[in-house]
Order: structure tokens, then C-alpha cells, then sequence
């Protein structure tokens, strides 16, 4: 870690992208999967649509042939996609969605520019 640079957690790189998304006039969702739930609250959430391993982010935009981008956001390269994400990714590529892993709000950050052209 460089001098002075902060370390975020998960939701601090999370929304810093969220900030960058809303200045750059980007539409994007969160998706909130994440958390520790009681077993009866993990119950009703399944049952609400709850899915296990969906990525963190949707940029609900059409480009370029595919649906939009899906993001599962993970705050450096310690962490690990787990199986449940990885098969939504690979689902949600076979679907015509742009998806995958992106490291710190950076590498989001880079992959929306990259997929939405800076769009403002």
C-alpha cells in the first residue's frame, strides 16, 4: 500500500463507484445479495428472489451486443470469487451480458469507461 493511501472496505470501493457512476450520468444498480442473515431472514430473502452468487452491480445499458454489464465487485485480489459467482458470470456471459470480477473501485471504474464509452 502506497504512503497515505487508504485502504477501503468493500462498500467504501463500492460506493465510490456508485459516486463516479452518478457523475458520469450512468445508470447502475446495486443487487443486494451480500450479508449475514438469520436463517429464517436467509429464508424469506430466497424467497423473495434472493440469488446466491449474483454479482454486486448492473450498468442496465445496451451496448456493443450485449444487455448491459454485471459487475461482482471485490475489494482487492485477496479475495476470491466464490463458485456460485463464477456460475452466474459464466450464465450471465452465455446470456449476452457482459460479466465479471473487478477489483476495487479502479478496475470497475475502468471496465464501465470501457463499456459505456464515458458516456455523460
Amino acid at each position: 500500500m502506497k504512503p497515505g493511501k487508504i485502504k477501503l472496505t468493500e462498500d467504501g470501493e463500492q460506493e465510490a463507484v456508485i459516486e463516479f457512476c452518478e457523475l458520469a450520468h450512468i445508470p447502475i444498480v446495486h443487487i443486494p445479495n451480500e450479508g449475514k442473515r438469520s436463517a429464517a431472514y436467509g429464508a424469506r430473502m430466497k424467497r423473495l428472489g434472493l440469488a446466491k452468487g449474483f454479482p454486486d452491480l448492473f450498468i442496465p445499458l445496451a451496448l456493443s451486443g450485449y444487455h448491459g454489464l454485471m459487475i461482482e465487485l471485490k475489494r482487492d485480489r485477496t479475495r476470491k470469487a466464490t463458485s456460485d459467482q463464477k456460475e452466474w458470470i459464466n450464465y450471465l456471459n452465455d446470456q449476452g451480458y457482459r460479466a465479471g470480477v473487478c477489483y476495487g473501485a479502479e478496475e470497475a471504474i475502468a471496465e464501465i469507461i470501457n463499456y459505456t464509452g464515458g458516456r455523460k
